[in-house]
């Protein structure tokens, strides 16, 4: 998966549109506050917050050899950190990630705190990974044993994954899965023929999986769909009715890679036909490492946010509705042009929606409208991850600290 950065680096260099819309700087509440430790190389954050107020975010400290751990910080609703990170999973270094994978955490309906991470995986077969959920019931102060999700017994490749808890306290987990999918030979990236050292990414397979007794055990892995983009993030979203939407990037023939959802009315058993959101024609014989983000509002509308490229309409983030359960969708609302970077953010509260994202290595945020929102710059930084509190806006995102990578949180208002 690292293998096609340098391929998309390209790509994007070459043909994206180089739209930069006029941008206001928004004033910060608090912050920037850096709450990885000073010698450690932090990324891949990602936020939620809890009924008491409490924030939570975990990230992903980088080492040597390939080593990696996740690490978890609470904060007050202001953003001040309560006490110093402690690490999450159990044995040093087996966790891995990456810009377009960081760990995912949701907050349970009875408070109890759950993170999904990936780890390592030791075979002779090449990369392979397992995605694991650790919980704790105690405000983040201790986290159980991890438990696996994917049921696989061979070695593969599992990742892109989201997290959702429902009402009812189920825990629902997608992800993208290699293990019915034949690996491609490796690739030399100029010539595209023999053994250069590099691996070019086969289409993979979307699967989920459900937990009833929190986070003990889940259930037996179901495939939703097939031939979806091997590094777009997948997301999950849960309506007030216990209705349970699955979102990921499809392939569709000619290259085209257009964001799909599927639904599930009895509880992540079986899901619907998947619907494509909006007719991009965004045709890319690469990854774009973008997928999309999932809410529904009060009145139980599913709303969808991604990024395009395509020839259909400008480069930029677009949003669109569903109404009916997400069997169809209204045409799309461009929300602010430009290039992105990541997977963008979106947030749900009484005030409305608003997107978050990276935009020219500046974390940027617009309130949703039927006409392009003015976008605001939040901080300098990279990939961030948000959350709504009761009053204003946290993010937390990867800042640049003398050639290391750091995780800062910022609280701002949120945009009009």
């Amino acid at each position: 998966m690292k293998a096609m950065l340098l391929i998309l680096s390209i790509f994007f260099a070459s043909t994206l549109s180089a739209c930069k819309p006029l941008i206001k700087q928004m004033a910060a509440l608090s912050g920037p506050v850096r709450i990885s430790a000073p010698e450690a190389d932090g990324a891949e954050p990602a936020v939620a917050n809890a009924p008491d107020g409490n924030v939570y975010v975990a990230w992903i400290n980088h080492s040597a050899k390939s080593q990696a751990d996740v690490m978890f910080a609470r904060l007050g609703s202001d953003g001040a950190m309560q006490g110093s990170g402690m690490r999450v999973n159990p044995k040093a270094g087996t966790a891995t990630a990456w810009r377009g994978d960081p760990p995912t955490i949701a907050v349970a309906p009875d408070q109890t705190i759950f993170i999904g991470w990936i780890a390592r995986v030791e075979s002779g077969s090449g990369h392979a990974t397992d995605i694991y959920i650790s919980a704790s019931r105690d405000q983040g102060r201790t986290f159980t044993d991890p438990v696996k999700v994917n049921d696989d017994k061979n070695p593969a490749d599992h990742g892109m994954h989201s997290l959702a808890i429902g009402q009812d306290g189920r825990i629902y987990v997608a992800w993208l899965d290699e293990r019915n999918v034949p690996p491609m030979p490796a690739m030399d990236m100029n010539t595209n023929q023999g053994a250069g050292g590099h691996r070019m990414e086969t289409n993979r397979e979307v699967f989920v999986s459900y937990s009833t007794d929190g986070g003990r055990t889940f259930s037996t892995n179901k495939r939703v769909a097939a031939n979806v983009c091997p590094c777009c993030k997948t997301s999950l979203a849960i309506a007030p009715d216990g209705r349970v939407y699955l979102g990921w990037r499809q392939v569709l023939p000619g290259e085209f890679r257009h964001i799909a959802v599927a639904s599930s009315t009895d509880q992540g058993q079986t899901f619907s036909e998947p619907k494509i959101v909006g007719d991009d024609q965004w045709m890319i014989a690469g990854c774009p490492v973008s997928g999309s983000s999932m809410t529904v509002l009060t009145d139980g509308t599913l709303r969808v946010l991604w990024y395009s490229a395509g020839k259909n309409g400008e480069t930029g983030i677009y949003s669109s509705d569903s109404k009916d359960g997400g069997k169809t969708f209204a045409a799309r609302n461009l929300v602010s042009k430009g290039e992105t970077r990541g997977t963008p953010v979106l947030l749900s509260a009484t005030s409305g929606t608003i997107a978050v994202w990276e935009g020219d290595e500046n974390i940027l945020t617009a309130a949703l409208r039927q006409t392009p929102s003015e976008a605001y710059r939040i901080s300098k930084g990279e990939l961030p991850a948000a959350v709504q509190t009761s009053a204003s806006l946290l993010a937390a995102y990867v800042g640049k600290v003398d050639e290391h990578r750091a995780i800062y949180v910022i609280t701002v208002n949120r945009p009009n």
